[in-house]
């Protein structure tokens, strides 16, 4: 896997990788990811969390979460780390896990003693600028380099940068001018910052440049990824006359935020041009019932069905290999996790022209990139795509290969690669 940083550097191979030394110097992880604990002392998180942190644990040896934890009974669909032998040698530190705003100052004090404390027993601290009601980094930043701690900063998602195309009220206007400024001062003083994408690095990353990588979040697993010959037998199915309809899926929360009212607009116009069709919609949120309203109103030639939700696992990757396309129409600059998921099928996207998007697709060659917010130009693509079938396999196989370096484990090689590499340098 490349990973890019502000020169271009490429961190090495996969196969060197497997000579890395683990890291065994005090490892603290900050983070907002909350769990909860029962009466029994059992602690749940949730399932894809639980599998980064075991990532993680392959190279951090003396490892240390701070989380805000609830003390209620057992959630639904989360795991029970307490029985995990992986997180066995964990030690946790539970801080407080406020509803609201006002609960955050009211339980600030108590948040910052817990932090202070454990932040002078470790080496190396870990923590993000995203996060409710208040990021972890706005806390953890100060009080590491007050500390003189080796600091790590990760930067995955900008939930404070305003949307385009929606109503903006002063209230966001104010919280994401100081959310940028704050967020980038915390970048700025951190000895190691890990970016999702490049703009990122560039918009927040303002001195020392060589400290900021860019190294894409992915989730899939080697085993998620489908061979060549079944790529080829699955494209042979879905070109056959009888699948000759093009079919997408929508995946991913129901909201403003991911385009779905672009991709509404955009399928009014392709039924009104009678382009024929078929939309599946997977997840929920706030616009489903503005979505079947729609899939009532249109004609035959566009049909959208609603599939409700399916877990994260063999199942959801054996729906993807049913579509032709994947169409990502965010209006965010977030990179969704749905296009490396839909790479390890083979199947292409059809995306918006967003700074995360545009950093994981190549225009034509793993899918197709189009003005973001721009419903005509999505209905373009639509369009396109259903008449050139031939090329959307050609695309789809392009990104099979892509999937191969981009797997779960690869992100966290080339993350423990770079931090090896920092330590070395700062001497830590």
């Amino acid at each position: 896997m490349q990973v890019n940083s502000n020169n271009s550097e490429q961190l090495g191979k996969t196969q060197d990788l497997e000579f890395l030394e683990p890291i065994t110097k005090r490892y603290l992880m900050v983070i907002n990811v909350s769990s909860t604990c029962d009466e029994k002392g059992d602690r749940y998180i949730h399932p894809l969390w639980a599998k980064d942190l075991t990532e993680h644990f392959r190279y951090l040896k003396n490892f240390t979460l701070a989380t805000p934890c609830k003390q209620e009974t057992s959630p639904e669909n989360a795991i029970v780390v307490t029985r995990e032998p992986s997180f066995s040698n964990v030690e946790f530190i539970d801080l407080p896990s406020p509803n609201s705003y006002r609960e955050a100052i009211l339980t600030l004090p108590a948040t910052v003693a817990k932090l202070w404390g454990a932040i002078g027993k470790a080496d190396i601290v870990h923590s993000c600028v995203s996060g409710w009601p208040i990021p972890m980094g706005w806390l953890v930043t100060p009080i590491a380099l007050i500390q003189g701690k080796f600091y790590v900063l990760v930067v995955e998602s900008a939930p404070w940068r305003l949307e385009p195309g929606t109503t903006i009220k002063i209230k966001d206007r104010i919280i994401a001018y100081v959310s940028e400024i704050v967020n980038r001062w915390c970048v700025n003083n951190a000895n190691l910052t890990i970016f999702t994408q490049s703009e990122y690095l560039q918009s927040l990353l303002t001195k020392r440049q060589e400290r900021g990588h860019v190294i894409h979040a992915s989730w899939i697993d080697e085993e998620n990824i489908i061979s060549e010959a079944d790529a080829a037998e699955i494209w042979h199915k879905k070109l056959s006359p009888s699948t000759q309809k093009l079919k997408l899926l929508f995946a991913g929360r129901v909201e403003s935020s991911k385009g779905v009212l672009v991709l509404l607009e955009a399928m009014k116009i392709l039924d009104r041009k009678n382009i024929a069709v078929n939309l599946d919609i997977l997840g929920d949120g706030t616009l489903l019932s503005e979505c079947k309203i729609l899939s009532n109103q249109l004609q035959k030639s566009v049909k959208i069905q609603f599939l409700g939700t399916v877990a994260y696992g063999k199942e959801f990757f054996r729906l993807l290999q049913e579509y032709h396309a994947i169409v990502v129409p965010s209006l965010s600059d977030e990179q969704p996790r749905i296009v490396y998921d839909a790479y390890s099928q083979a199947v292409p996207i059809l995306a918006s022209n967003t700074d995360g998007l545009r950093d994981c697709i190549q225009n034509h060659k793993t899918g197709v990139i189009v003005n973001s917010n721009d419903p005509v130009a999505l209905a373009d693509s639509i369009e396109w795509s259903g008449q050139n079938l031939p090329q959307l396999q050609s695309m789809g196989k392009a990104s099979l290969q892509q999937a191969h370096s981009m797997t779960h484990q690869e992100m966290h090689r080339s993350r423990w690669q770079l931090l090896l590499k920092m330590l070395q340098s700062s001497k830590v």
